[in-house]
């Protein structure tokens, strides 16, 4: 059963921004935002895939509806923006906005929750062609990514689904189910998708005796860790609305032009801190030239992937050399710095107990080399072959002119200046010393805990919070597996399981409360079996988010042994996605229009609840995920514990009710709660500012510009993975954040073959991969692979000429385009899209010849994990382009 494409609407494609004459590395930009012009008449196409007649108000004529109900859009932007859905005949026929409250951006007014573009297409992802209309088996004798299915009714999948579970557990135990990341249904609360341990099948396992949990996230898996090694807090940083404070702001890798671009989200926000601070200085830093330093930047500084460490370590070296850093001020928050303190600072540095990695118990991994940061700068102690890290040195590694770094390095110090960093940066193979070096510069010059600066951390949003409850008892206290992963690890775990430990892969220990813990003696905590059952629900991770489609392929299809293989994948979805068809059974779950359920959210003064009331009954034989656990819940005989007797919407007035005792301003029925649909509610309150901690979660209780934690996991870790990962030198855990030549960075020798460095950025039409099958958003923005002018012209490779990206790893195909906006040596293609291999035979699953035609760039991506994190890397590739 392929998948087929939906019909092509005849939208035609809009340019969003229009830039010339960029020169130089610095370039100086104004601030500008796109015009949005409705259209005048209905799409070409508008009636294919059921669509029904809904534009007959634009010409003029009254929307002709039965009713309005309230959803929201559950994707992972973060959100969730409230949408109103206009029925007839039962039938969508218009999705809308929220237009309640004011324009104005104001402390103590309500404004509106206005949905960005994506959310106002749900009408085609309610009625596209990729509906899953039926429960579905994988053919017998046909391998995982083939797509052959045959239909099968909803007991004989209840009943095959459960009695292999029964199986599993009576021979490996709990610890082999594994409830898959997925976020693409991010709002919601029966419904939602993320975190797994949140989610409907949690609570069914957990009354089950549980799963293998994960740690960490896709997005955050670097700095979640890696940061705190630092500060110890990767989350902290000034409410966005602080920035009229600023007198500049840096943005390291961040674009919320096109990650979080609706009317209540930080683009927003950032658009109107401009117009109220125009005199700040706004500073992008990022190999693309964004859409976000296009609508309110001043600055652009194209960098070289992965080399912000460089970048740091230059600023620094120029600002000490010129007297302009405090030295008190860093003596007294600061370990790891100064040369003449160094080997006190590694005591106070030293962690106590195995709250924190790399617990030294023996007390050996003593240090009798001068480490500082003070000695790397000047190339001196341990890194006397390195050199001195001038303005010049780091010019070299990042192609950002020695004068921009001086005159970046100025900027910090002539502040307040605060500093942001997208999740980008933290996404490559050293993606962990990048954050930490992104937070450095921070503090080093005095910015953090101040009004108007940062920590370096992601923009916090503010928002004015409900306590009504946002999920449901999962039980997790009754879950017997005392071990977790990382959310990057769990493939290898269907391989090979045994070879994975705390000391190899990261395997941690997890405890009644779900918090984690480190092992005292490396290598202990280990992985009791495979992976042999795999919930995926609401989720394209495995075919799309992960890295290195071909290889999972491979793994996917490992023969169901002993000690390897995975025996069942189920997935839960309203529609057949690449990772749908690598499942074993798939059952047609609902899009949010078709149940009830509710979601919160808000920003800067403003927060809501919204009360979802099924807009349309669940099409073709769709479920709730509710319901379907609870078929499984009563086949394994546990469903009167899963359900306690309620059905969806009384666990919706359960949560509404949660909301009212805590002191929630909300009706004082569940009737009019849902008669209501959505409220919202603000304040005047002043921007937050994170604070410079007096001490902090570190062991020194100070900055830790050295880390004695990683240098101990330096130490005590095995980088190869127990021999999955080459001992090439290209992983490294370093104490100080430092620049190395890491994998396929831009110092690796594999740049001879594959000379381009290859990222991924977020585009405009889709949230990873949500809205991936829509029509109209495709033909907006079609799938493109970013490549400079210059490069371009080398190649003989023009506008929207077809081209293939190859790495070692496998080849994708799309159009080129050929742009300024992104530096020289990089390209960039937009994640998120859905994989189409131009072959499904069995006899090629899993080759890296076989082309992609869909510009998936986890076709191209590695799986191997970042040193400290076993977080993915997967922003670090080397590629070569040609034409197709």
């Amino acid at each position: 059963m392929e998948k087929t494409s939906s019909a092509q609407s005849g939208i035609s494609r809009r340019s969003f921004v229009a830039l010339s004459g960029l020169v130089g590395a610095g370039f100086a930009l104004t601030g500008c935002s796109p015009s949005e012009q409705a259209p005048t008449e209905a799409p070409e196409g508008a009636e294919s895939a059921g669509e029904t007649k809904a534009f007959a108000e634009v010409k003029g004529e009254p929307l002709a509806y039965d009713a309005m109900t309230w959803s929201a859009c559950h994707v992972n932007c973060g959100s969730r923006c409230p949408l109103k859905v206009f029925t007839k005949d039962g039938t969508v026929v218009r999705i809308d906005i929220d237009s309640d409250g004011t324009d104005e951006f104001a402390p103590g007014q309500i404004y509106q929750m206005r949905s960005c573009v994506r959310g106002r297409t749900n009408r085609q992802r309610i009625y596209s062609e990729d509906r899953i209309q039926k429960p579905l088996k994988r053919v017998e004798g046909t391998k995982r990514g083939e797509g052959k299915y045959e239909e099968i009714t909803w007991d004989e999948a209840i009943d095959l689904i459960a009695a292999t579970m029964q199986d599993i557990k009576d021979e490996y135990g709990n610890d082999a189910f594994y409830i898959q990341y997925g976020t693409g249904v991010l709002g919601g609360t029966v419904s939602r998708s993320w975190h797994p341990d949140a989610t409907m099948f949690a609570r069914l396992m957990n009354l089950w005796g549980g799963y293998l949990r994960q740690y960490a996230d896709y997005s955050t898996g670097q700095i979640t860790w890696e940061m705190p090694l630092f500060n110890g807090d990767a989350w902290s940083n000034n409410e966005v609305t602080d920035l009229v404070n600023s007198k500049n702001i840096v943005l390291f890798g961040n674009n919320p032009a096109n990650t979080r671009m609706s009317g209540s989200a930080m683009q927003y926000l950032l658009t109107q801190v401009r117009l109220q601070n125009p005199e700040a200085t706004i500073v992008v830093i990022d190999p693309h030239l964004s859409d976000t330093a296009v609508g309110v930047a001043n600055q652009w500084i194209p960098i070289r992937p992965a080399t912000d460490t460089a970048l740091v370590a230059g600023m620094i070296f120029y600002l000490k050399e010129q007297g302009k850093l405090d030295e008190k001020f860093i003596r007294d928050k600061f370990v790891g710095f100064f040369s003449d303190s160094f080997a006190d600072d590694v005591k106070a540095a030293e962690p106590a107990s195995n709250a924190f990695m790399g617990l030294d118990k023996s007390g050996k991994l003593t240090i009798d080399q001068d480490m500082s940061y003070e000695a790397y700068l000047a190339g001196t102690g341990a890194y006397e072959d390195t050199g001195e890290k001038t303005p010049e040195w780091a010019a070299a590694i990042t192609g950002v002119p020695a004068d921009t770094i001086r005159q970046l390095a100025d900027l910090y110090v002539d502040g307040p200046t605060a500093t942001i960093q997208g999740w980008g940066p933290q996404r490559h193979s050293n993606g962990g010393n990048t954050s930490r070096a992104i937070a450095m510069i921070a503090a080093i010059t005095g910015n953090v805990g101040i009004s108007g600066g940062g920590t370096g951390a992601r923009e916090g949003v503010g928002g004015v919070p409900y306590a009504i409850a946002t999920a449901i008892p999962t039980f997790p206290e009754k879950n017997t597996v005392d071990v977790c992963v990382s959310f990057f690890d769990w493939y290898h775990a269907i391989e090979d399981y045994q070879s994975m430990n705390d000391a190899t892969w990261g395997v941690r220990h997890i405890d009644e409360t779900g918090a984690t813990s480190y092992a005292e003696e490396p290598g202990t905590i280990k992985l009791k079996a495979p992976i042999k059952f795999i919930w995926n629900y609401g989720s394209n991770v495995m075919m799309g988010q992960h890295a290195d489609i071909n290889d999972s392929l491979r793994i996917y299809n490992l023969p169901d042994e002993k000690d390897s293989g995975v025996r069942m994948i189920v997935t839960v979805d309203p529609w057949m996605t690449p990772t749908a068809m690598v499942s074993d059974i798939i059952l047609p779950g609902t899009t949010p229009f078709e149940e009830d359920d509710l979601t919160t959210g808000g920003t800067a003064w403003t927060g809501f609840v919204c009360c979802e009331t099924a807009a349309i009954e669940p099409l073709f034989e769709s479920k709730p995920v509710y319901e379907i656990c609870t078929l499984i819940a009563d086949k394994l005989g546990i469903k009167d514990e899963f359900t306690e007797g309620k059905t969806q919407l009384d666990w919706v007035e359960w949560c509404y009710d949660q909301g009212i005792a805590a002191g929630d301003d909300l009706p004082a029925t569940f009737e009019e709660f849902r008669e209501g649909g959505l409220f919202k509610q603000t304040d005047d309150h002043e921007p937050a500012v994170a604070p410079a901690p007096e001490e902090m979660a570190t062991p020194s209780g100070k900055y830790e510009v050295f880390s004695k934690q990683a240098y101990n996991l330096s130490q005590q870790w095995d980088l190869t993975c127990g021999g999955y990962v080459p001992d090439d030198g290209r992983d490294q855990i370093t104490g100080l954040p430092i620049w190395y030549d890491h994998f396929e960075g831009y110092g690796d020798p594999l740049r001879k073959d594959y000379p381009f460095q290859l990222i991924g950025h977020h585009g405009k039409t889709r949230t990873h991969s949500s809205y991936g099958n829509v029509p109209w958003m495709n033909s907006v923005a079609p799938q493109q692979c970013w490549i400079n002018d210059g490069d371009a012209a080398e190649l003989g490779i023009e506008q929207d000429d077809a081209v293939i990206v190859s790495t070692e790893r496998g080849r994708s195909q799309m159009t080129a385009k050929v742009t300024n906006r992104i530096m020289p040596g990089v390209v960039s293609v937009p994640q998120g899209a859905w994989y189409d291999p131009e072959s499904r035979d069995a006899a090629t699953i899993g080759d890296p010849s076989v082309l992609d035609r869909g510009g998936c760039i986890s076709v191209l991506t590695s799986s191997r994990p970042t040193p400290i994190s076993k977080g993915n890397g997967v922003h670090s590739n080397l590629c070569k382009i040609e034409k197709a």
